[in-house]
């Protein structure tokens, strides 16, 4: 009977774990364009799976960044916290702009995602989990999404 409540208890972790991604993650990364806000939300799939909404617009410090969005499929990592998340298509594509790839990693305390944007002339990504609606309905009607800024 332990060996069953043990087997079950590692067959629902990817998904317990998958589960503290979900939700709306805000900040920022930098890529040629520079300092740009980001809002990322985030939904599980199936285990080890998630799909992710990609909304950039530009923060106050930089204030040509043009709205942009396009939906991602991520995988997850419980044991080493890391994700991976990999473009798929424009729901607004501003002109000139391409998608990137993200890989990161959750904190400890599941209150943020940090690592590297994949993408020509890009660096880093930090991002929280922030309270408020999805940023994928504003960027859906070109939107821009006022709380990040």
């Amino acid at each position: 009977m332990r060996r069953l409540a043990a087997l079950l208890v590692l067959l629902a972790t990817p998904a317990v774990a998958q589960e503290q991604l979900r939700g709306t993650w805000r900040g920022s990364y930098v890529c040629a364009q520079g300092h740009t806000a980001l809002a990322l939300t985030i939904e599980p799939d199936k285990p080890g799976t998630f799909s992710a909404f990609f909304h950039f617009e530009a923060p106050s410090d930089n204030p040509g960044v043009p709205t942009g969005c396009y939906e991602m499929q991520g995988r997850f990592d419980p044991t080493t916290r890391q994700m991976v998340l990999n473009q798929r298509r424009w729901v607004l594509k501003p002109p000139n702009y391409v998608m990137v790839d993200l890989s990161g990693q959750l904190s400890p305390g599941g209150d943020r995602i940090e690592g590297q944007v994949h993408g020509p002339f890009c660096a880093t990504f930090q991002v929280d989990r922030a309270p408020g609606p999805p940023a994928a309905e504003a960027c859906r009607r070109g939107e821009p999404v006022i709380s990040l800024r």
